[in-house]
């Protein structure tokens, strides 16, 4: 798709809506009304992203089929998710069924899919990549949805750091299945059981990525002195899970609760404010090993780094809060896309992501939408990563976005 001057004069507009009917065909006919009714009329959107729990899989061609007949001209998106984050829904809410659509004038758009076959060979999915950036070669976002059991998230964005370096990636993994075969990714006429699916979108697009970490640092940092791939073999020239045992010991009781709901590894990224809270690309502790004293984590770790071990201490909403607060003189987005996990067992209370909340904490009534994640894809100090309970918020507005002037705060819709 091009885009020229008169494009680019149009207003960028979003639609957020959801939908708790049971009977899929209703649920999205539904949907596209409300979308309809809300873009007005003569607006049709390039991009629609389609949301869905796992009661609305049966039926997910058709209803992915009634979304392109709506709108056949826009990139459709999406994913089947253990739940939804919307303004209306609450993220336990079953059956759910939710419909982000975007009118983004200047914005060129490039699907991708990403099979099995393109997982052989390094970097992954290469000429998938290379061909994206010939429709869209000043990529301002990448938007992906990936299948957890076949998908290596990780690696897929190492690719994307080499082939299209400092274009920020919002998204994450497809949740709610238990084995492999049961998550659905949609991409247009399409829908897939394995692989990732994506969105290249370029020109007048500003996108800012906010990634909340719901962690605590607990103990003093260490350097990782020896480890072998995942595993930690030494930290401070000690025994790893030695250091860990005698450093859990130290730490008051209502610390050591926190433990039972997992623990975790952060290593340190270069910050100049030193180890403190958000600091750490954060990953979970995946086992230990009692004889050799090593610990094992979810992801590699190379000597030489700083880490600190990490609790979840169910302040995802409050860190996400604060980083909101520079938006008070920002321009004021267009639409925002959002991904989010937390645990499930452990002594806190959880009670999610409420999209509500960071609407009210922006000051208006952002057209917002997003699902619980089994991984969320986000950046770091500029720097894309495959994250474990975190929250990730896109805002999205056009790159010539005015400077925003003082609103009252509106309702949610």
């Amino acid at each position: 798709m091009d885009h020229n001057l008169d494009d680019v004069e149009r207003q960028m507009e979003f639609v957020s809506a959801v939908t708790r009917q049971r009977e899929s065909r209703a649920a999205i006919e539904h949907l596209i009304g409300r979308v309809i009714d809300r873009l007005g009329g003569g607006v049709d959107p390039n991009l629609v992203v389609l949301f869905a729990t796992r009661e609305h899989l049966r039926a997910i061609d058709r209803v992915a089929a009634e979304v392109r007949a709506a709108w056949p001209q826009a990139v459709l998106m999406g994913a089947t998710a253990q739940g939804l984050l919307h303004p209306s829904c609450s993220y336990a809410a079953h059956p759910a069924l939710a419909l982000f659509a975007a009118s983004l004038p200047g914005v060129p758009l490039a699907p991708v899919r990403l099979g099995l076959e393109d997982f052989e060979q390094a970097p992954l999915g290469l000429e998938k990549w290379q061909a994206m950036l010939e429709v869209v070669p000043d990529p301002q976002l990448i938007l992906m949805l990936a299948d957890p059991f076949t998908a290596p998230a990780s690696e897929i964005v190492d690719a994307l750091s080499i082939v299209a370096p400092r274009v920020p990636i919002a998204g994450g993994m497809a949740s709610g299945a238990k084995r492999p075969g049961q998550h659905v990714l949609l991409l247009n006429d399409r829908q897939h059981r394995s692989g990732a699916v994506a969105v290249g979108l370029g020109g007048n697009l500003s996108a800012e990525i906010l990634v909340s970490q719901g962690y605590a640092p607990i103990g003093e940092p260490f350097e990782v002195t020896k480890a072998e791939g995942n595993v930690l073999l030494e930290l401070d020239g000690q025994p790893a899970l030695e250091v860990l045992q005698e450093m859990v010991s130290t730490l008051p009781s209502d610390t050591k609760n926190l433990l039972r709901g997992g623990l975790m590894l952060g290593e340190a990224l270069r910050d100049p404010n030193g180890f403190g809270r958000g600091s750490f690309l954060v990953r979970p502790v995946v086992g230990v090993d009692q004889e050799d004293g090593a610990i094992a984590v979810a992801g590699l770790v190379d000597e030489g780094r700083t880490v600190r071990f990490q609790v979840w201490d169910d302040t995802l909403a409050d860190d996400l809060e604060m980083l909101l607060l520079p938006q008070v003189a920002a321009p004021r987005a267009a639409g925002g896309l959002v991904f989010a996990s937390w645990p499930r067992e452990g002594p806190l209370p959880k009670a999610g992501l409420s999209v509500t909340r960071l609407q009210k904490s922006l000051g208006y009534a952002l057209p917002i939408g997003g699902m619980v994640t089994a991984g969320e894809i986000g950046p770091i100090q500029g720097v894309n990563y495959v994250h474990t309970h975190t929250a990730s918020l896109t805002l999205l507005r056009p790159a010539t976005a005015p400077a925003r002037e003082p609103q009252r705060p509106t309702p949610s819709e």
